[in-house]
C-alpha cells in the first residue's frame, strides 16, 4: 500500500523544504508546488490526503485555491499556512473551507498533530 500523498504550496523554498522533510520523515509522499500555476496541475494528476497551501502566493491567493478544492468532488482536506496570522484571516480561510490554519513561524509539532488530524478525516 502506497503512503499518502501530500501536496505543499509555499512559495518560500526553506519552508516548502522544512514541510516536506517533516512530512516525509512522517512516512508521507510529498509534492511541492511554488506558485498556484504548479499546485493546479499537481491536482489534475494526483489524489491527495492533504493539501497545505500558503495564504500569498506570487500568482494569487492561496484561499483560491481552497475554494477550488473544496468545490471540487473530492473530499481532500486543505490546510492554510500563513505568516499574515491574524483572527480575521483564520475565519476567512475556515469559511472558504480550510480544514485548519496554520501561523508562520510553523511550529513542527503542532504541524504534525494537524497533518495526522487530517490524515484522520481523509482516510478511506
Amino acid at each position: 500500500m502506497s503512503s499518502p500523498r501530500i501536496l505543499v504550496v509555499d512559495d518560500e523554498a526553506d519552508l516548502r523544504e522544512l514541510l516536506e522533510i517533516t512530512l516525509v520523515r512522517m512516512g508521507l509522499d510529498v509534492d511541492s508546488a511554488e506558485t498556484l500555476r504548479e499546485a493546479r496541475a499537481f491536482l489534475k494528476e494526483n489524489s491527495y490526503a492533504l493539501v497545505l497551501t500558503d495564504m500569498r502566493l506570487p500568482d494569487g491567493l492561496g484561499l483560491e485555491l481552497v475554494r477550488e478544492v473544496t468545490a471540487s468532488s473530492k473530499s481532500t482536506p486543505i490546510a492554510v499556512v500563513t505568516a499574515f496570522g491574524s483572527a480575521d484571516n483564520a475565519v476567512v480561510a475556515l469559511k472558504a473551507g480550510a480544514f485548519d490554519y496554520v501561523s508562520k513561524p510553523v511550529v513542527l509539532d503542532q504541524l504534525r498533530i494537524m497533518v495526522q488530524s487530517a490524515l484522520r478525516l481523509s482516510a478511506p
